[in-house]
């Protein structure tokens, strides 16, 4: 018994095993309850013991009519809700079951890799990897196979040990006099990336892959999405925000509860630690920060040496960010602004 005790706490922090072992113990209560409650009716309201777990296989067992509109709606309802986080706690499980717990662990704790090129050069060779073939700009439409195409250009690793000779951030997003490095990347829906603390929608991309190659870059396109409502923002609100800065945006942090759900809670909260959840304070040291666009947004990826890491990119920019947004400059014409920058721009 206390070995298994000391198994379950073992596991317990754990966010899929946890899982597991939570149905384990709500079965086994409930199975505990169930028995009680017969055998308090065999013994108060002299109830056969069976005769009770009988009648309760009766009512399990009685037929119902539903219309078939009210069965198509509870069967979508149960695909979105149960199904589908069914079978990917299903994959979790397989995957820990097949990556034990020292395996996982060495992993997350493996250093750096040393830094083996300039920033250009490197960034050069995944435009290669993951535009092959491609020369000046081509368009990606499709908003899947652009986050396929992103996934490859940005997949790890984004980060090394630096040295005096090369970057250990090569890669970064630019847009106007904002710029950041990029340090994870991955898919979260057949449209949604997460780039670092960043949920995307992509819309489309472009791609830039020309003969001087510390000029490669992408476009990236965003689409605006549903607020999380935790600020209230009106269409005015976010009108204004695009107004004043050319885009709405906000940021939030995000909790698992229980069973494993994301919950926002606003970014006061995130940087206190703590939220309030149904009347009650609960600790959210562990949240993850998080944010997103209310509007269209655009960017561009390259490398960290390029040209566009300048003060021209930062001073003259913005205006063909702003401008492709609201439909009153072509994205061609940025792409032959972008074309134009020395290799040592300043």
């Amino acid at each position: 018994m206390k070995k298994i005790i000391l198994t379950i706490q073992e596991n317990w922090k754990d966010p899929v095993w946890s899982k597991v072992i939570a149905f384990v113990i709500i079965t086994i209560i409930t199975f505990f309850v169930s028995s009680l409650i017969a055998l308090f009716k065999a013994v108060f309201d002299k109830v056969p013991f069976l005769k009770t777990l009988e009648n309760i296989w009766e009512f399990l067992n009685k037929s119902i009519s539903l219309s078939l509109l009210f069965f198509i709606i509870l069967l979508l309802t149960y695909l979105i809700l149960v199904l589908k986080p069914f079978l990917k706690f299903i994959k979790q499980i397989i995957f820990k079951i097949k990556n034990p717990k020292s395996k996982v662990d060495k992993t997350e704790i493996a250093e750096l890799p040393n830094a083996f090129d300039h920033s250009t050069t490197f960034f050069s060779y995944r435009m290669s990897s993951a535009f092959p073939g491609t020369r000046d700009i081509t368009w990606f439409n499709n908003p899947t196979k652009a986050v396929e195409r992103l996934e490859l250009l940005l997949k790890e690793p984004l980060r090394f040990k630096g040295s005096a000779e090369f970057e250990s951030d090569p890669v970064w997003w630019w847009r106007g006099g904002s710029a950041m490095y990029i340090d994870k990347f991955r898919k979260i829906g057949r449209k949604r990336v997460l780039m670092d603390i960043k949920q995307l929608k992509i819309k489309r991309i472009a791609a830039y892959h020309g003969e001087s190659y510390y000029k490669d870059f992408v476009y990236v396109e965003v689409e605006g999405e549903k607020s999380t409502g935790l600020y209230n923002y009106t269409k005015e609100d976010i009108d204004r925000h695009i107004k004043n800065i050319g885009y709405s945006w906000e940021e939030y942090g995000v909790i698992k509860n229980w069973l494993g759900w994301s919950i926002p809670i606003r970014r006061e909260e995130y940087d206190d630690g703590a939220t309030v959840i149904r009347g009650k304070v609960r600790n959210a040291m562990k949240a993850k920060l998080r944010g997103r666009y209310l509007s269209d947004y655009n960017f561009i990826i390259a490398a960290k040496g390029s040209p566009y890491n300048s003060r021209k990119f930062s001073r003259e920019s913005k205006p063909y960010f702003d401008g492709i947004l609201k439909k009153e400059i072509e994205p061609n014409e940025f792409f032959e602004f972008l074309k134009g920058f020395a290799k040592n721009e300043r």
